[in-house]
């Protein structure tokens, strides 16, 4: 039996993961649990642990903190991470410290922990005569040479074994995913932070719905190499890769657009020119948002937490706002009122999480007077209360 400890401030989701399944059917003893990293580190000291599963942001010490503790003690121990989506910030320092994978607790179910384990567990029962596993970066690169003719390996399915499954026994389809340039730039750690989060999520929505392999090129686009069929077997690549844009709009605010191959590939070596006929299918006059958008959207930027209107917007960069309105749902693909709605609950989000204002005062600084109002329109965005939301 492999031993497990669990470490989240929240008791509520402790209980939830013990219970949600057969631990014991996987190999896996529960052994521990604690509500924070100084507890965890205590139990490491006294028990035999091999995985621990902890939450990246925790009161007092973090996981990230705490993982850097663990790596140093012992290094052997597996470390998985339970995280938001909005936690990008963490990202890069986590695949630092090799954590083993991720899961999204507000989504996470029992199959999905269930895989993650199983593939921590095959870390440990690596034969002594087989290579160590590939880092990320590695294997990054190893799927990238799959895109070029001159690079592509001689040997692809002995290096990508999982290329070679049943799965793809119809074929290959490609897709190329990339981010839109908002109206205001991010620094370039930013950017590439929110990229890997935007990956992270991507792999791991496409992996549970569909299969395949999600990789990236420069921090700047991500390519999925996809059977032919989902994991379902219904459905079409395009409209899959639409309920996936939408899907990252809501969890992230990141806005993406993206290609298909125009056939599929009956064979592997097809790739390289898979990827150059997607890339002529781009979208690229969706690359960025018209200038009027660009304007109006930096308008909101600055003026966000103060009473923002459509007629205010419009009047500020010279265009009625009919015409504003429809430009925006048009290339924003929603309402200028939802996206208005949408910002502000990001930011009272953030504000329940790091300050201990009261929530009629977060609803008058985002310039709602009704903090009733305000309340309806949080959970009609997140599902909890601005209260439930501060306690969970």
């Amino acid at each position: 039996m492999w031993n497990l400890l669990v470490v989240d401030d929240e008791s509520i989701v402790r209980m939830g993961l013990r219970y949600m399944l057969d631990w014991e059917g996987l190999g896996i003893c529960w052994k521990a649990e604690a509500a924070d990293g100084e507890e965890a580190l205590r139990i490491l000291e006294e028990e035999n642990i091999h995985f621990v599963m902890t939450d990246i942001r925790m009161p007092g010490m973090d996981g990230i903190e705490l993982a850097q503790k663990i790596r140093h003690r012992n290094p052997e121990i597996q470390i998985v991470f339970l995280s938001s989506y909005d936690t990008f910030s963490y990202v890069r320092e986590a695949l630092r410290l090799g954590a083993a994978d991720y899961l999204h607790k507000p989504t996470m179910d029992e199959d999905e922990i269930a895989d993650t384990m199983q593939k921590v567990i095959s870390r440990f029962k690596l034969p002594s005569n087989e290579s160590p596993q590939r880092t990320e970066e590695e294997r990054n690169e190893l799927c990238l040479s799959l895109l070029d003719p001159f690079t592509f390996p001689a040997e692809p399915m002995k290096l990508l074994p999982e290329l070679a499954d049943e799965s793809y026994k119809e074929g290959y389809e490609l897709a190329i995913i990339r981010k839109r340039y908002d109206a205001v730039q991010e620094n370039e750690d930013s950017e590439q932070l929110r990229f890997l989060s935007i990956l992270h999520l991507i792999s791991k929505l496409a992996a549970k719905d569909w299969g395949g392999l999600v990789f990236h090129r420069n921090f700047r686009e991500m390519i999925w190499i996809a059977p032919v069929r989902s994991l379902t077997g219904n459905g079409d690549m395009p409209s899959y890769l639409n309920g996936l844009r939408q899907k990252v709009l809501e969890l992230l605010n990141v806005r993406l657009i993206f290609a298909c191959g125009s056939s599929v590939c009956r064979d592997i070596s097809s790739l390289p020119d898979a990827y150059m006929s997607t890339l002529l299918r781009f979208p690229r006059n969706e690359q960025s948002d018209s200038f009027i958008v660009r304007r109006a959207k930096e308008y909101v930027d600055r003026h966000l937490l103060e009473d923002v209107t459509l007629a205010k917007v419009g009047e500020s960069i010279h265009v009625s706002p009919g015409y504003l309105s429809r430009i925006f749902l048009k290339e924003i693909g929603e309402n200028f009122s939802d996206y208005i709605i949408r910002n502000k609950m990001e930011i009272a989000q953030k504000m329940l999480r790091e300050t201990s204002r009261k929530v009629y005062e977060i609803a008058a600084d985002l310039g709602y007077s009704n903090p009733y109002y305000f309340s309806k329109l949080f959970k009609d965005r997140t599902g909890l209360s601005p209260l439930e939301y501060r306690n969970q």
